[in-house]
């Protein structure tokens, strides 16, 4: 287990505790088994990694706390849509620049071997002073023939850093063939570089799409899935968040957060702050504050207004009538899953929850 530093000093400010869109730090809930699996396959050389998981499950912070115990540097490289497998290589190799470019003279630099180091340099310069083509009024860079796959991997495996490739499931099928081509050769060069290693991170179910162009990779890829957080992992965000900025949440008001996170670690950080937030609460009190059931609403409220529109939008699509029936199919079944677990209900449990209030509603209607 992680030990929890801090609980006692300060100054932390909400923005500190509460984070909704950036890696939790302060409030990292350990999560034994993801946590475990994740370690052992960072720490075995050669087994390349795959973590998933739904938007906002906490697969970032998971990723992010653990490199740091076991690397003392990493490489992120984040794909957008349309992104090439040759843009992603230039873009991690541009991220070595403070490695084999730093004028420290500590032992890891000390120990760089001179061949590597002279290799990172050529491929710099051809980077330098390739041509660029303008193609739609936008500039490439040209890949020098020197940045393979294999030389990438041998400079960052002489760096002794991880690359994370977040976000992988947006590039093309394409792409796709390539990334997977790519971990086969990490794979590889484990041998002559035990540390060396792809962490690809991606939206839940898409690890089968990179081990799946490559059938050799299915022993040789950890596909580690981060589920949704339970209720107790939940509580602990929150009480964690209490004893950093001496506040108290009322029981009620606790219990209100965790269930409309729904299993979303990035939703309860939001409604935490700005449960705060609308407490006037900053910094790390000098008197213990009770943050209410007044202040939850005002949470919510907040929070949907900075994502109604979208909010409005997916509504939109989920109640449009597509034709022309007894029922409205679509606000029923919405009205149903809205309370049920977080992970939904099989189609014969939701059809009971339907017939609850529309006793002549049929599985025929709901097909």
């Amino acid at each position: 287990m992680i030990e929890f530093l801090g609980q006692g000093t300060g100054p932390y400010t909400v923005h500190n505790v509460f984070t909704p869109t950036q890696p939790a730090k302060l409030t990292f809930i350990d999560r034994d088994i993801v946590n475990n699996d994740l370690v052992d396959a960072l720490e075995t050389p050669g087994t390349q990694v795959v973590v998933y998981g739904h938007t906002g499950s906490g697969k970032t912070t998971l990723l992010t706390n653990k490199l740091e115990q076991i690397y003392s540097h990493h490489i992120t490289t984040r794909c957008m849509k349309g992104m090439t497998f040759e843009q992603i290589l230039t873009e991690a190799f541009d991220q070595l620049a403070p490695f084999y470019e730093s004028d420290r003279s500590n032992s890891t630099s000390e120990s760089v071997k001179a061949n590597i180091a002279a290799s990172y340099s050529s491929i710099k310069s051809s980077l330098e002073a390739a041509k660029t083509k303008a193609i739609s009024a936008t500039e490439k860079r040209v890949l020098p023939p020197q940045l393979t796959p294999q030389a990438l991997g041998r400079l960052i495996g002489n760096s002794g850093q991880c690359w994370v490739i977040e976000d992988f499931h947006k590039i093309e099928a394409a792409e796709k063939e390539k990334l997977s081509q790519l971990l086969k050769v990490f794979m590889d060069l484990a041998y002559e570089y035990p540390t060396v290693k792809i962490v690809c991170l991606g939206a839940v179910d898409t690890a089968r799409q990179v081990v799946d162009y490559d059938k050799e990779m299915k022993e040789r890829v950890a596909e580690i899935a981060v589920p949704l957080m339970t209720e107790e992992e939940l509580f602990s965000i929150i009480t964690k968040g209490e004893q950093l900025l001496n506040i108290r949440f009322t029981p009620s008001a606790k219990r209100k957060v965790v269930k409309y996170a729904c299993g979303i670690a990035s939703i309860c950080h939001r409604l935490c702050l700005n449960m705060c937030i609308s407490a006037n609460i900053k910094y790390k009190q000098s008197t213990q504050t009770a943050i209410d059931d007044e202040n939850f609403d005002n949470a919510v409220e907040k929070y949907i207004r900075s994502a109604s529109d979208s909010l409005k939008n997916s509504f939109d699509k989920a109640l449009k009538i597509r034709r022309s029936t007894k029922f409205d199919s679509s606000t029923l079944i919405i009205k149903a899953l809205s309370l049920a677990p977080e992970r939904g209900l099989a189609r014969f449990n939701l059809l009971k929850r339907i017939k609850e209030n529309e006793p002549t509603y049929t599985d025929q209607i709901l097909k």
